[in-house]
């Protein structure tokens, strides 16, 4: 062989291992890149399906449900700490928490709370405190029949009569079978759509614990779980003789009439007519005014009567 010969044997052997290390690079190159791209997919994808994961959890379980601190007895009447969820949409939370002394005093400290929620936690700010008092409340949705709350008070007002209580509490829903006396009367209980609320029971009953027997109203979930309390002037030792959901004042939300017999001088006493007029963020207010003429012109025999009253005069 000559050295011409061997120049390009040892010139094409040059070449081929070059080619080869050039293509070994550049395919290292491709994957490295692949590998890059990969990651960062892998990493947006998490990403987003952490997000969805926010968006998709359901509050529904601990919206429009009193909460009472699980060491709380018959709440209000022996005093406790109370939560209520109103919203939670779009990342935002609002509620409000309320404080109540046991009796005969009875003294309350509430306040709104508005915030941000993220997963199982929402960091919120106290707003409107009755008391004046600033702070903040973290809640963690625990399972969907425990709510537990860090309540912090960061600057305290002048008035300190009733303060919210400070630290981390857990809590359950009310339920009818926590209210102390309380008996139900089937008869004027129903199942109904009350719009915002969706299907609800509203539950009549009586409180027989003490010397005086109040008559009460609740709306509850199916499992007895007490979603809101009604406010209503009826005297003590009277029973529910009819119910009726009706939209009143054409809001295109229901309201409720209750008609009741006062029998403190004896059975089948005179009626006694009340209307809860719903509002649109599902909470009742008694026009007690309207609720005195009505009572006084006699416009309170029945259901009907009492609705041509309302309507006659809109």
């Amino acid at each position: 062989m000559n050295k011409k010969h061997v120049f390009i044997i040892i010139a094409v052997s040059c070449l081929a291992t070059g080619c080869k290390k050039g293509g070994a690079t550049d395919h290292l190159q491709e994957t490295e890149s692949t590998s890059a791209a990969s990651i960062q997919s892998s990493q947006e994808s998490s990403s987003q399906a952490t997000q969805e994961s926010v968006e998709k959890a359901d509050y529904t379980k601990y919206l429009k449900k009193i909460w009472i601190r699980n060491t709380d007895t018959n709440f209000p009447e022996n005093g406790g700490l109370s939560i209520l969820i109103s919203s939670i949409e779009d990342g935002k939370i609002k509620g409000d928490i309320s404080a109540v002394s046991s009796g005969p005093a009875y003294n309350m400290d509430s306040a709104g709370f508005e915030g941000t929620v993220d997963g199982d936690k929402a960091q919120c700010q106290l707003v409107d405190d009755s008391r004046g008092n600033k702070g903040t409340v973290t809640l963690i949705f625990e399972s969907p029949d425990i709510l537990k709350a860090s309540v912090a008070i960061t600057e305290r007002s002048d008035d300190n009569i009733m303060t919210l209580p400070e630290g981390t509490f857990e809590f359950s829903p009310d339920n009818l079978k926590n209210v102390e006396g309380f008996e139900p009367d089937e008869e004027q209980s129903f199942l109904v759509d009350l719009d915002s609320w969706g299907k609800v029971k509203f539950v009549s009953g009586k409180l027989t614990a003490g010397s005086h027997i109040p008559a009460v109203f609740y709306l509850t979930d199916e499992e007895g779980n007490i979603l809101y309390e009604f406010s209503t002037t009826f005297p003590y030792s009277v029973d529910v003789k009819a119910v009726s959901f009706k939209d009143l004042n054409k809001d295109g939300l229901k309201d409720i009439i209750i008609i009741v017999s006062d029998n403190y001088e004896g059975p089948s006493g005179p009626p006694i007519a009340n209307v809860c007029f719903q509002q649109e963020d599902g909470t009742f207010v008694t026009d007690y005014g309207l609720c005195q003429e009505i009572n006084d012109s006699g416009n309170n025999k029945d259901i009907q009567t009492v609705v041509d009253y309302i309507i006659n005069k809109k």
